[in-house]
């Protein structure tokens, strides 16, 4: 068998963690099928290098560049125009990051759609109300041609079924894994106290954006902070996008805001945290969730799309726009008893490895 898959979408940071991981396990898992991985000509990020070096160096993995540069293949994508043909004996094309269908292949065509929060006018792009109006209509288009539509959750496959009730669409869901780091006993020990950490600290980490909706999660602790003067500081993990930069004038010695981690770092913040707040307005999975669970930290979320589903009734659930609710929920985070076993146990369920299986046998039973 031969599969084809359009890797670019592997440079993406936080978004591309489950499709990364899910494609190495698939590859590194399945030595006799050969692997065909398609590239634009784009500068690699350079805290992605390891990943590069395994999954090119596997036996049954061989490299193809994109003829054209980033902005023409870029604009072929979004006029949804092919950016090559794979060979002629290739069984399936996937690719993992996002819609792209083939015209002119006929093999069978499978890609995987983590939200539609672009549709919807959510996405982190400066752009996105260009986005919602073009993806709107590029998805009327090229979903009803692809052989099956994964989502990764059933929360985003309903959510499919929602927008576009008038087009017929194969769905199954697959539930995104999380990073093998999290499951292993491999934890530093830091010195929090350089992050201004010198007691027990709430967390929350991702790219900060318009949907992640920390305005709410600032004022929440906020208020949370005056009923309850002891609360625990709030530690704010990553990158702030440029249209929201006016945030930064609500932090305070109390509210920590540092730049994304590298993995061991992160997983030793989460493991000594007292808690996840994560109060999104939409996600069409919530990977956070479930790397806190992984460390057998509670966690506070939106009783909102996916993450009611994701947290599986082990997370305190509040409403994302009722500031008063959310502040309640981070005093009842403070308050609440550690379930560490029962989080882990959660957790495990969603590996890089379970992902694999699911995505070969639904290749499989396609190809026949």
């Amino acid at each position: 068998m031969k599969i084809a898959i359009s890797a670019d979408c592997f440079s993406a940071f936080t978004s591309g963690y489950p499709v990364r991981g899910m494609c190495l396990a698939l590859m590194r898992n399945n030595p006799g099928i050969t692997f065909v991985l398609y590239y634009t000509r784009r500068k690699r990020p350079e805290q992605l290098s390891a990943f590069y070096a395994e999954t090119e160096a596997l036996p049954n993995v061989e490299i193809r560049y994109i003829r054209g540069g980033r902005k023409l293949t870029g604009i072929r994508r979004l006029l949804s125009i092919p950016c090559f043909r794979p060979d002629a004996d290739t069984d399936c094309f996937l690719n993992p990051g996002h819609p792209e269908y083939l015209a002119g292949f006929r093999g069978i065509q499978i890609c995987s759609l983590a939200d539609l929060s672009t549709v919807k006018g959510l996405g982190t792009n400066r752009y996105a109300l260009f986005f919602k109006y073009w993806n709107n209509m590029m998805y009327r288009l090229i979903l009803p041609r692809f052989t099956e539509v994964v989502t990764v959750s059933e929360y985003t496959r309903q959510d499919l079924y929602r927008l576009f009730p008038q087009i017929k669409v194969n769905t199954v869901r697959i539930y995104n894994g999380i990073d093998n780091f999290w499951f292993d006993d491999n934890c530093p020990v830091i010195d929090k106290s350089k992050y201004g950490l010198d007691e027990p600290y709430f967390i929350w980490w991702g790219l900060i954006s318009r949907r992640k909706n920390i305005h709410n999660l600032i004022a929440a602790y906020k208020k949370a902070k005056l009923q309850e003067p002891g609360l625990p500081k709030l530690l704010l993990v990553g990158n702030i996008a440029g249209y929201m930069d006016d945030i930064k004038k609500e932090f305070d010695t109390n509210i920590i805001n540092i730049p994304f981690q590298d993995n061991l770092t992160l997983k030793a913040l989460v493991r000594g945290s007292k808690g996840l707040v994560f109060p999104s307005l939409y996600e069409g999975f919530g990977l956070p969730v479930i790397e806190a669970f992984s460390q057998g930290i509670n966690v506070a979320c939106s009783d909102v799309t996916s993450l009611p589903e994701v947290s599986g009734g082990l997370a305190l659930l509040f409403n994302p726009y009722d500031i008063d609710d959310i502040s309640n929920s981070i005093i009842m985070l403070n308050r609440r008893a550690v379930q560490t076993e029962i989080l882990k146990r959660r957790a495990a369920e969603f590996s890089y490895e379970n992902a694999a299986r699911q995505y070969l046998t639904l290749i499989k039973s396609l190809v026949g």
